[in-house]
């Protein structure tokens, strides 16, 4: 059809610039969608200097997803100002520096596809595109930081993509809270972990326990190591020995 845009992919060229010079500069900025991943969540609140939890109620609303059943985050949009983004100034965005991922990927998607994109918007809409800078599409994901990303998230991707998350919606309140913990609430996610019997449970390595007691990006990708072992795969972490003896003798003295 002549109104579908055209596939990209890393080698491929586009124009794009973006500066306060053009007509549209912070439009995009407004009235959006902008979801958060764990790793946005954990960058924008370490910027504003907030615990994990004023942040989020702060500025972000939480919804199920419809078909996982998963909790997902998105940027609250200020309703008194024409819905535009909290952190947008008319010189531009005040956190640029630890955007959102959806910020840095403007104004290219990601295809579900590998390897492949498409322009999300057109010229009408965003004067950035009929700049004459010509970027490759790889060039302009690394510049805007996008492959860090791939590093930190990649058992958050490989998680929320497995079969058994995507066949089966979660229903469980626990599992939904759990999962909202260890993804965004990361001040939370420590202190379940130092302040109940999580460590006699869970064979952690001692450098890793000492890591997450101070160091939040550990802490992050610890959580998802934790949801892997509970939602995907049993074998992520390890039950001590002791844990599973004592759950034993309660569920024989329960069927008792």
């Amino acid at each position: 059809m002549a109104n579908e845009k055209p596939f990209l992919s890393s080698d491929s060229k586009f124009h794009f610039s973006c500066h306060p010079g053009l007509s549209c500069f912070t439009h995009c900025c407004r009235d959006v969608n902008i979801y958060l991943s764990p790793f946005d969540v954990l960058r924008m609140r370490k910027r504003l200097g907030l615990s994990s939890g004023e942040f989020l109620d702060r500025y972000t609303v939480s919804l199920i997803g419809e078909g996982t059943g998963l909790p997902v985050v998105l940027l609250k949009m200020d309703e008194e100002q024409d819905k535009k983004c909290p952190f947008v100034t008319p010189r531009g965005c005040k956190i640029y520096e630890d955007r959102p991922w959806a910020c840095r990927m403007f104004p290219l998607d990601r295809c579900s596809e590998y390897d492949q994109f498409t322009i999300l918007t057109d010229p009408s809409r965003c004067r950035g595109l009929e700049e004459p800078q010509e970027l490759y599409v790889e060039d302009y994901l690394r510049e805007q930081g996008l492959f860090i990303y791939e590093d930190v998230e990649a058992i958050f991707k490989l998680l929320s993509n497995s079969p058994r998350v995507l066949n089966e919606k979660v229903a469980n309140p626990r599992i939904i809270q759990m999962y909202y913990m260890a993804c965004y609430d990361l001040d939370k996610f420590r202190q379940f972990i130092f302040e109940s019997r999580f460590l006699d449970v869970f064979e952690v390595e001692p450098e890793v326990v000492e890591r997450i007691k101070t160091d939040d990006l550990e802490l992050l990708q610890f959580g998802f190591r934790w949801l892997q072992f509970g939602m995907v795969m049993g074998d992520a972490l390890k039950i001590k020995e002791e844990a599973l003896q004592e759950a034993k003798r309660k569920q024989a003295a329960r069927e008792g």
